[in-house]
C-alpha cells in the first residue's frame, strides 16, 4: 500500500469587495413581492374563512377587498415596494462593502 502525502498550500489573495447588482436585486424582490401578493389574494379566494391573508393585506394601502381594482393596486404596490427595498439593500450593501470590505 502506497503512502500518500498531502501538501496544503495557503494562498492569500487580497480581499475583493463583493458587488451586488442594484437592478437585479430590485427586480428579484419586486417579483417576490408580487408573487407573494398574488398567492395571498388566491388564499383569500380559496379559504377566506381561515383569515390567513388578512395580516398581509394590512400593509397595502387602498385595498377594498377581492376585486380587480384591489388586485391591480396591490400588484403595483408590491412591485414598487419590492423594487425599492431591493435597490436600497443592494446600494447600501455595495457602499458598506467598498468601505469595509
Amino acid at each position: 500500500m502506497a503512502n500518500t502525502i498531502l501538501h496544503v498550500q495557503s494562498e492569500r489573495s487580497p480581499a475583493v469587495p463583493v458587488h451586488v447588482s442594484v437592478s437585479v436585486l430590485g427586480a428579484t424582490l419586486a417579483a417576490f413581492a408580487a408573487i407573494s401578493f398574488l398567492l395571498c389574494m388566491l388564499l383569500g379566494f380559496v379559504a377566506p374563512e381561515w383569515g390567513l391573508h388578512r395580516p398581509w393585506l394590512q400593509f397595502y394601502l387602498g385595498l377594498t377587498g377581492f376585486d380587480l381594482r384591489s388586485l391591480a393596486l396591490g400588484l403595483l404596490q408590491s412591485v414598487i415596494f419590492g423594487a425599492y427595498a431591493g435597490a436600497s439593500i443592494a446600494a447600501i450593501f455595495n457602499f458598506i462593502s467598498r468601505r469595509l470590505g
